[in-house]
């Protein structure tokens, strides 16, 4: 099966690159906006505007299916879909699989199923991944077959939004046990159950008309209060701090917007190595209360997919932290990492 990863660049993209060159079925393409900086993989990687529907229509060309794996932008993320569906029909490709998120359910709480209505009350991210979800489902109107994965939040080797930042706030006691606002769940999953769920559902049989969609959320992750504690314990970012939520309003909504400020300056200007502090978006203080727990039991079933312990993808993302690190920095504290 010749498959296209577009977004292979990304956190998710690179990963499952990786994972479907080890199977002795599939004939991964890496795609992306960025050029591959691998020389080694330039074989198996093409550099195309995924917004540019002819350009991806010619790449779609002889391929079985593709992995939408791209992030960015609203326009990135919506828009990029709708060009995703035109460029897939026109190109004959017969399956999307479509990597969306959690963040389409909004502020729903309680146990959510894959049948719960979308909601996209809390950003342009849920509302442009909704739109996506829409445009997919257009594709299989039209004659097409799609999957649909809905992650929670991804972690493990490579992670920086779940792994890298918040230990990075860990280490500087901006984070630590948050109480109340810290008691919802992570829906963390492991960046290899993702790439799993994606190589499943190239082969699952699909009925005509419809399009399955699947909750990946590792059914053993944890409250936000207990993963932060102990991934802190992991890298001795100790003594774990108790936060209250003065300081967190403070961090996120009096320090977040000129820190964002300044990065985009820096990036402007050219000067990628500046070391500023991770501003804390405002959005993550909600998430970390919500009390949403995704039911992720139908990729167990009809996926097949085998959750990574939370014990063991907790040691991993600790021990890829520590190492990715300057010896210099001296990450983990005083002494090593325990793993």
């Amino acid at each position: 099966m010749k498959v296209l990863v577009l977004g292979a660049s990304g956190h998710i993209g690179k990963r499952l690159l990786n994972t479907l060159r080890s199977t002795s079925w599939a004939l991964p393409l890496g795609a992306s906006r960025k050029r591959e900086q691998d020389t080694s993989a330039n074989a198996n990687w093409i550099q195309v505007d995924t917004r540019d529907v002819m350009a991806l229509t010619s790449a779609l060309k002889g391929f079985d299916a593709v992995v939408n794996c791209v992030a960015g932008d609203a326009r990135s993320i919506s828009e990029g879909a709708r060009g995703l569906v035109q460029a897939a029909l026109a190109a004959q490709c017969r399956r999307i699989i479509h990597l969306s998120t959690m963040a389409v359910y909004g502020s729903a709480e309680g146990i959510v199923h894959e049948d719960a209505l979308l909601k996209p009350d809390l950003g342009w991210y849920g509302q442009a991944k909704c739109e996506a979800e829409i445009h997919i489902g257009n594709f299989v109107r039209q004659g097409g077959e799609a999957v649909v994965l809905r992650p929670g939040c991804v972690f493990g080797p490579g992670s920086h939004l779940w792994v890298e930042r918040v230990a990075r706030w860990l280490q500087a006691g901006r984070l630590g046990d948050l109480g109340l606002a810290g008691d919802g769940w992570s829906n963390l999953v492991h960046i290899n159950d993702v790439c799993q769920a994606a190589v499943a559902a190239l082969k699952i049989p699909v009925l005509p008309d419809k399009f399955p969609v699947f909750n990946l959320a590792a059914p053993d992750s944890p409250r936000w209060n207990d993963y932060f504690v102990d991934l802190a314990l992991e890298i001795k970012a100790t003594p774990v701090r108790r936060i209250g939520p003065r300081q967190l309003q403070l961090d996120a909504w009096l320090a977040g917007p000129p820190l964002k400020v300044a990065q985009r300056a820096f990036k402007y200007l050219g000067n990628q190595q500046a070391r500023l502090p991770e501003p804390m978006p405002p959005g993550l203080l909600r998430l970390w209360k919500q009390a949403i727990f995704l039911d992720s039991m139908s990729a167990t079933q009809q996926l097949g997919l085998g959750w990574t312990p939370y014990t063991v993808g907790l040691k991993s993302s600790a021990a890829w932290f520590c190492e990715k690190k300057a010896p210099h920095e001296q990450v983990c504290g005083e002494g090593e990492c325990t793993h």
